[in-house]
């Protein structure tokens, strides 16, 4: 058998990541005495003095680095297995809250939930919906297990699948001078009245970026989280926006709205995400599952996630 105890390793592992005994201890829930002890054991298994304290400094021994590799791999499997078991423990009660913009929820979401949940009606199913960022940053404080949005930030804790690419577009109102143009630049667009998705929205982030890229900039007359009002508003003046083309689709007539192709494509990258360390949760296997199936379908829901543009499938 073993000597080694695996709460010790793991009580090793953070010891060594915080490089301190009472950071360790709040992070585990335990008293530094404990924390202590732990550290203590674990020497007097393996023989050998594994950290050094001397005069408040704090060092890993050679022999302490060895054992901290094994213990960072061991703590990481042991929490693998803690998840599975937990995920396999709620399988009778599955839930499945989902974030996405608020477009998506109004235009895509009742495709996809409509035959997923048709497909696991055993899921309880909860739909939030915001901002890009908002809905990143619900996955983190665990308002949310999946999220279906353009993803801006990089994070190793952060599992990703590409979704849909979305094609971005001009909308103006008919009589507008810039209506009757095949296609329109983006220095066409400066002198006009613009407005812009809120602080926060994927599109505004691309957009900005890309006349930053131009050395230009809109005229900024109106920041606004509402795609109807937008739609409205350039229905109604001689102002501009740029949306993507799914959210202005069979508004043209409705609303004497024209479209306009950008001349320099500019393209949103929708993607799926949740935390890696859910991956094990059956409820976002299914899902996720349910949506690379949808990917290659027939089924008429899978054309909600074909690309709004001239590329392939994301």
């Amino acid at each position: 058998m073993f000597i080694y105890s695996l709460t010790s390793l793991i009580v090793f592992s953070q010891v060594v990541k915080c490089k301190s005994f009472s950071k360790a201890a709040d992070l585990l829930f335990m008293t530094q005495p404990g924390v202590s002890g732990h550290i203590a054991q674990l020497e007097a298994q393996t023989g050998m003095a594994l950290i050094r304290r001397d005069g408040g400094k704090f060092d890993v021994t050679r022999e302490g680095r060895i054992v901290f590799r094994y213990a960072e791999r061991i703590e990481k499997i042991a929490r693998e297995l803690e998840e599975n078991l937990r995920a396999a423990k709620a399988e009778a009660i599955l839930s499945l809250r989902l974030g996405t913009t608020i477009n998506y929820a109004r235009k895509i979401m009742p495709y996809i939930l409509g035959g997923f949940q048709g497909r696991n009606p055993d899921i309880k199913i909860k739909l939030d919906a915001g901002s890009s960022i908002e809905m990143e940053k619900s996955l983190f404080s665990g308002r949310n297990d999946v999220v279906i949005v353009a993803y801006q930030h990089n994070s190793n804790k952060i599992q990703s699948f590409p979704f849909v690419r979305e094609d971005l577009v001009l909308i103006a109102s008919k009589n507008h001078p810039l209506a009757a143009r095949t296609a329109v630049s983006l220095s066409d667009i400066s002198p006009y009245p613009f407005v812009i998705r809120e602080e926060g929205s994927a599109t505004r982030s691309v957009v900005l970026a890309a006349f930053s890229q131009m050395k230009t900039s809109p005229s900024v007359f109106i920041e606004a989280n509402n795609t109807e009002f937008i739609k409205e508003w350039v229905a109604r003046s001689t102002g501009l926006s740029i949306l993507i083309r799914r959210a202005v689709e069979g508004d043209e007539d409705e609303r004497s709205l024209t479209v306009v192709p950008l001349t320099e494509p500019l393209y949103l990258e929708v993607s799926v995400l949740f935390e890696k360390s859910k991956k094990y949760n059956p409820a976002i296997r299914r899902f996720i599952g349910y949506l690379e199936e949808l990917k290659t379908s027939p089924d008429p829901r899978a054309a909600v996630m074909r690309d709004k543009g001239d590329g392939a499938m994301a």
